[in-house]
């Protein structure tokens, strides 16, 4: 994990697990340590990923529209995540 503070609407990378290499948004945070992840396709807005801080890696963007609408509580599609995630992922990001 990087020693930034992760927000609602971050992009992350994931370093463990099955999964490792994904992007991911967060869309919230259960318990001290452990974030909810969507990512549109396999990771919806309906059924989160749970996963340990120490096991995501936080990249350079926010997606501060997809925060404000996730903070909010309005309702976020799963397309907007998956365009976000296209539009935001480039290599100085990484």
């Amino acid at each position: 994990m990087s020693l930034r503070k992760i927000e609602i609407g971050q992009l992350v990378k994931s370093v463990a697990g099955r999964d490792i290499g994904h992007i991911y948004v967060v869309a919230g945070f259960v318990e001290p340590k452990y974030v909810l992840l969507i990512d549109g396709r396999e990771r919806s807005v309906a059924k989160p990923k749970k996963k340990n801080i120490r096991h995501v890696n936080v990249l350079n963007s926010i997606a501060k529209d997809v925060a404000e609408t996730l903070k909010t509580g309005a309702q976020v599609t799963d397309e907007d995540i998956r365009r976000t995630i296209t539009s935001l992922c480039t290599p100085d990001n990484m």
